[in-house]
Parts: C-alpha cells; sequence; structure tokens
C-alpha cells in the first residue's frame, strides 16, 4: 500500500513539473533549423535555403516572456538569381516572444519583432517587420 502511494505521489509531481514546463516556466530558447539554442549570435529565418538570417545578436535580455537584442538581418538579393545573389545586412532591434513548447521540449519562442534601425531591404515598405520562428527539424 506504501508504495503505490509513493507511486502516485511521484507520478503527481510529474505532472505537475510537466504542466510548469509546458506553461512557459521552462527554459526559453529559439529554433535555428536543427537545434534550439539559448542566446544564439545567429538565427537563420528560411532553413530550406538560409537566404535570410539575423546575425551579429547581441542579447539585452533572454529567457523571460520576450527576450530582445539587437544585430543584423541578412537577406539574399536573388539577383539574377538565389545561387548567384549576394547577401546584404541592414541593423535591427529584436524582440522575440510568443514561446511554444516544441518537440525537443523547449519552450522555442515562435515570433520574432523585426525593427530595422537605418535602412531597410528594397520592398520592406515598414520599418517594423514580424517574422514567424519554428521548432527545429528533428535530427
Amino acid at each position: 500500500m506504501r508504495a503505490r502511494l509513493l507511486f502516485l505521489f511521484a507520478l503527481l509531481l510529474g505532472a505537475i513539473a510537466m504542466s510548469a514546463f509546458a506553461s512557459g516556466t521552462g527554459r526559453r530558447v529559439v529554433g535555428d533549423c536543427t537545434k534550439s539554442q539559448a542566446h544564439p549570435a545567429t538565427i537563420v529565418i528560411f532553413c530550406a535555403d538560409a537566404n535570410a538570417s539575423l546575425t551579429h545578436l547581441h542579447w539585452s535580455s533572454f529567457g523571460g516572456p520576450s527576450a530582445s537584442g539587437s544585430g543584423r538581418y541578412s537577406v539574399n538579393d536573388c539577383t539574377p538569381n538565389c545561387a548567384a545573389g549576394k547577401f546584404h545586412s541592414y541593423p535591427i532591434r529584436l524582440v522575440l516572444s510568443k514561446a511554444k513548447l516544441c518537440p525537443d521540449h523547449f519552450d522555442d519562442y515562435r515570433r520574432a519583432d523585426i525593427t530595422f534601425t537605418a535602412a531597410r531591404p528594397p520592398g520592406q515598405k515598414s520599418a517594423i517587420s514580424r517574422q514567424a520562428l519554428f521548432c527545429p527539424l528533428p535530427g
């Protein structure tokens, strides 16, 4: 009987711990195609071809409901095509938010609000861009 009570107690504690983790109190990270990472220096946005990424990132906060920092938005102009295109870099401020549990059991930030602080890419009408972020692809 005592063993059964201990087992049920352990099961209850595990359920509480998993609930706390899923509710956002777990370690927050950001996906970068194949792995979740904390305080990354680079985040690849387009995993299929890596034609856009956030680079030279420096974080003023990371791990809470949101993360903020600054860096550069690097994008391929794909002229005349993406294989022959050139990368251009633009200074940004960055806020990550909307963390959700991913299959790798980390709370990954799923939204990036990018503010261009000077010049911005051709065709970028606004100084602010909202970008969806994804869970890392399974290895």
